[in-house]
């Protein structure tokens, strides 16, 4: 069962990971600039209170997690992905997810024709905020994502999601190098890498075999 406790926990580590305090994080969501300081989470009586849907959702909104992402996390179960099977197994030690370093993503056989992870060249990654397949970790091993991401970060991509305008997003393809950067919306269905301007990139491919992965959270 979830407690109250481990939602404030949650939230705290998603905010470390973004550089917010838990004071910074209620200013971004338009809150009291206390409303989530530790000495209000509790009720009086020396038992931690729940925080409120609403606090919550707009605080997630900053964070840039779905709420079905979130919710998926506290209770390590499985996360939606259109009612398909798990494709990796078996499952990794608690505090650890499945993943890759970005240049080894080209290789064939990753990926399962829905775009789920798939095969055995996935390797254990530890990862501060875990997740259940299909979700995956990417550590940035090279200097593409520069000055955004640097070597040694590490992005957390969850398949299935839909992937809107200024997500961050990766894109996959056997035998192709991952192309990672921001989806643009002038001119829409581009992605833009991190450091180039509005309006370049690369077009979305629609062919098979190409895959378009939101990134759920980011590690330092």
């Amino acid at each position: 069962m979830i407690a109250a406790h481990d939602v404030w926990m949650a939230l705290d580590t998603l905010a470390r990971e973004r550089g917010l305090t838990p004071s910074g994080l209620a200013r971004a969501a338009g809150l009291d600039a206390t409303a989530f300081n530790p000495s209000r989470r509790g009720d009086g009586d020396g038992r931690v209170r729940w925080l409120s849907l609403g606090s919550l959702l707009r605080a997630l909104d900053v964070l840039d997690m779905p709420l079905s992402v979130f919710a998926a996390g506290l209770e390590k179960r499985p996360l939606p992905h259109q009612g398909l099977e798990r494709a990796l197994e078996p499952e990794v030690a608690e505090g650890g997810m499945w993943g890759l370093p970005l240049s080894h993503l080209g290789q064939e056989g990753l990926f399962d024709r829905h775009g789920l992870p798939i095969g055995s060249a996935w390797e254990e990654m530890d990862c501060p905020f875990s997740l259940p397949p299909p979700a995956y970790v990417v550590r940035i091993d090279t200097d593409l994502c520069e000055p955004v991401l640097r070597e040694g970060a590490s992005v957390v991509l969850l398949p299935g999601v839909p992937v809107r305008a200024q997500d961050r997003v990766l894109l996959v393809a056997p035998g192709e190098a991952p192309w990672v950067g921001i989806m643009s919306d002038h001119p829409p269905g581009m992605i833009r890498p991190f450091d180039a301007p509005e309006g370049a990139g690369r077009p979305v491919p629609e062919g098979e075999g190409y895959y378009l992965h939101r990134i759920v959270m980011t590690t330092a």
